[in-house]
């Protein structure tokens, strides 16, 4: 898990696009964003809180081929902090 303190314009504007686009599950705190990097699939769990800080849960790469989708665990710091700032760069598409 990676923690960024944004300024307040940046949280909220990801925390408006997070709510209107972003897929949530009854009761979870957590939203999941289906994320597309140079043709690369990945669905990040990102969780709002409080004083203006995002927290980047967990990560998966999934790869599709003719068997099937293949998920990979992404755990390492460095690839969720990545991810965290394209979102924020970016926002949820």
């Amino acid at each position: 898990m990676i923690i960024r303190r944004l300024k307040p314009c940046q949280f909220e504007y990801l925390h408006k696009a997070l709510i209107q686009k972003a897929h949530a599950e009854p009761l979870e705190a957590s939203y999941t964003v289906d994320m597309v990097i140079n043709e690369v699939e990945y669905t990040v769990r990102i969780q709002p809180e409080t004083h203006c800080r995002m927290a980047i849960l967990q990560a998966f790469r999934i790869d599709r081929d003719e068997d099937g989708p293949n998920f990979e665990l992404i755990t390492r710091g460095n690839i969720l902090s990545s991810l965290l700032e394209i979102l924020i760069y970016q926002g949820v598409r």
